[in-house]
Formats: structure tokens, C-alpha cells, sequence
């Protein structure tokens, strides 16, 4: 727990020193007049803006509450939704996001679902995820293909292709993993057989038995999750329009500042802008998200505006949604004090 601690500090510390970095280099210039710009926005805007981040969300937490309710579990939508806050929190502290899913599992553990079976709906949340993620990113990519925003020929293209690329290879692997059972039987045995010869792993048979059985599990609900088609089409439509409403969050925020421009070039500027932050190892993808967004709405608006802009735009997207979780996951341990 302590060494937990040490880390989450640590990756505060990067944040805040990334952030200043960051806002040197956006203020250095014209900080007057960017600042000027901010402090006149059209407000009612700015609440459009959180809005859509609480729709996103929303979105996410009514996809997540449904693929309990497959797996037999008995969480309530509210429940779902604090949790899914919390884990906002959590992805948004660690490198790659990768610190929400363990603590999704613990959450939903907490909730009074096995550690099995929450491991399960975890991955088939990610799954789900994944496939909205990728129908997404597609779009933006015809988008971009039929009506040239962006520049083709750039060093960013193949990032965000790259990125696309790695998200397929991604639910690829998940969907082995989930379906593959004698996939799984090959690796596992072949992969722990190799561990074992270089004495990394002691008891060779009773890891296979195992590990076979842990991802009998995951057959097992991916397959029963397979059986509920309408289910999984109702739940990854509901992921795109949650991620379609966070994508849109700068259009809100440029009409507070009296711009009016293409809601659509919003979208796929913005999908570009999160592909490629996933490569970014610091927490929240500090530093890389704040590039990609000044370099994709450089074709769309210019001038003081664009680094106003970007600043309120990861301010709610970003801090805003840590300090909400951050919000949630107080209220759950003084829940858990008063329950001890």
C-alpha cells in the first residue's frame, strides 16, 4: 500500500511538472491576450462542455451497468456510475491509463462480485470499449480520407494510423484471449513450459492447471456474453455516443468564444488527438495530448484562440474529470469507514 502511495505521488509530481512545461510554452507568447480570450467566454458554453463530459460518462457507466447485469451481477446504475468515476481517476494518474482496470475489478470485488467473475466483466468492458473505440476512429479516418482536414503526407498521419492499428491489434488479442481456448492451451502450456526451463516458474503443472482454468472462465463468459448479441450491439452503440459527445467537447468551448465551425472536423481533429496521447507514458498523456491538439486545430482556428482553446478544453476534459473522481472515490471510502 505504501509503495502505491509512493507511485500515485510520483505520478502527480510528473503531471504538475509536464502541466508547467505545458503551460509555459502555450502562455510564453501571448498570455495577455489568451487569457483575455478565456475570461470572456460566453459561460453558458463552459457548462455545455462539462456537460458533455458527464454524458460521456453516463454513456460509459449505462454500458458497464448492462454487462453486469449479463453476468448475473447486482450492482445499481448509480453504483456503476461512481465507479466509473473512480477508475476515470485512476486512468488518469497512470502511465497509459493502465491503473483504471485493476481498480475496476476491486471496485466491482467490493460490490460483492467475485474476483473471478469481476475480472471477467472487466475484460468484456474493455472489449466493448475497444470495438466503439475502433468504429470511432474509422470514421474519422473516412472522414478525413473524403474531405482532407488534415494534411496526408505529415509525420502525425502515421502516428494516427499506427495508433489505429495498435487499438485493432489490441481487441485482436482481447478476442483471442476471450475465445481462443485452444489458443490459450497452446500459449499457456508453451509459455509456462518455457518459464519453468529457465527457473522462473517452480511448479509448471499447477501454474498451466491454473492459468487453464482462469481462462476457462473467460471462455466461458465471453461465450455465454456472445449468446446476448442485441446486449452487446445496444452496449457499443451507447459507448459511441459517449465517446462522439466527449469528442465534441471543443466545439461548445470554441462557440463560448464565438467561433462557429464544423462540429464533424471537431470530432476527427479530437479522435486523432486521443490515438495519439495512448502513446504518451505519462499519466493523462500530459504533454503529447496538448501537442496533438495544437497541431490538428492549427487547420481549424489560429491565433490566441487555439491555445485558449486547447487550455479549457483539457482543464474540463482532464482535471475536471480527475477532480470528479477524485470526488467519487472519497465518498466510497467514507462509505467503507462508516461500514468497518
Amino acid at each position: 500500500m505504501k509503495k502505491n502511495k509512493i507511485k500515485y505521488i510520483f505520478n502527480f509530481l510528473l503531471i504538475a511538472i509536464v502541466l508547467s512545461i505545458v503551460l509555459y510554452f502555450s502562455l510564453k507568447d501571448n498570455y495577455q491576450e489568451i487569457i483575455s480570450t478565456i475570461l470572456k467566454m460566453n459561460y453558458i458554453w463552459i457548462f455545455a462542455a462539462i456537460l458533455a463530459l458527464i454524458i460521456y460518462r453516463l454513456c460509459a457507466s449505462l454500458g458497464h451497468y448492462y454487462i453486469i447485469k449479463a453476468n448475473n451481477g447486482k450492482v445499481s446504475y448509480l453504483k456503476c456510475f461512481q465507479i466509473n468515476l473512480m477508475i476515470l481517476f485512476f486512468h488518469g494518474i497512470t502511465p497509459f491509463a493502465g491503473g483504471g482496470q485493476p481498480m475496476e475489478i476491486y471496485f466491482l470485488h467490493k460490490e460483492g462480485i467475485p474476483v473471478t467473475k469481476a475480472t471477467n466483466i472487466t475484460l468484456q468492458n474493455f472489449i466493448v470499449y475497444q470495438i466503439a473505440l475502433i468504429i470511432t476512429g474509422l470514421m474519422a479516418l473516412i472522414y478525413n480520407h473524403i474531405f482532407n482536414v488534415f494534411p496526408n503526407d505529415s509525420l502525425i498521419k502515421y502516428l494516427v494510423v499506427l495508433g489505429f492499428t495498435i487499438n485493432t491489434l489490441v481487441l485482436v488479442v482481447t478476442f483471442i484471449l476471450s475465445f481462443g481456448k485452444k489458443t490459450n492451451k497452446f500459449i499457456i502450456e508453451k509459455g509456462i513450459h518455457f518459464l519453468a526451463k529457465i527457473k522462473i516458474i517452480k511448479e509448471e503443472k499447477k501454474t498451466q492447471e491454473k492459468c487453464q482454468k482462469y481462462l476457462q472462465s473467460f471462455h466461458d463468459n465471453a461465450i455465454e456474453l456472445k449468446k446476448n448479441k442485441k446486449i452487446v450491439a445496444f452496449m457499443v452503440l451507447i459507448n459511441i455516443i459517449g465517446l462522439m459527445t466527449m469528442y465534441s467537447m471543443p466545439y461548445p468551448i470554441l462557440r463560448g468564444m464565438g467561433i462557429n465551425i464544423n462540429i464533424f472536423k471537431v470530432i476527427t481533429a479530437i479522435a486523432y488527438v486521443m490515438i495519439i496521447g495512448s502513446f504518451v507514458p505519462i499519466p493523462g498523456g500530459t504533454g503529447g495530448i496538448e501537442y496533438s491538439f495544437i497541431f490538428f486545430f492549427q487547420y481549424l482556428i489560429s491565433g490566441s484562440i487555439l491555445h485558449a482553446a486547447m487550455l479549457v478544453w483539457r482543464l474540463i476534459s482532464y482535471y475536471f474529470g480527475m477532480v470528479l473522481g477524485a470526488f467519487a472515490l472519497a465518498l466510497y471510502r467514507k462509505r467503507e469507514k462508516r461500514c468497518e
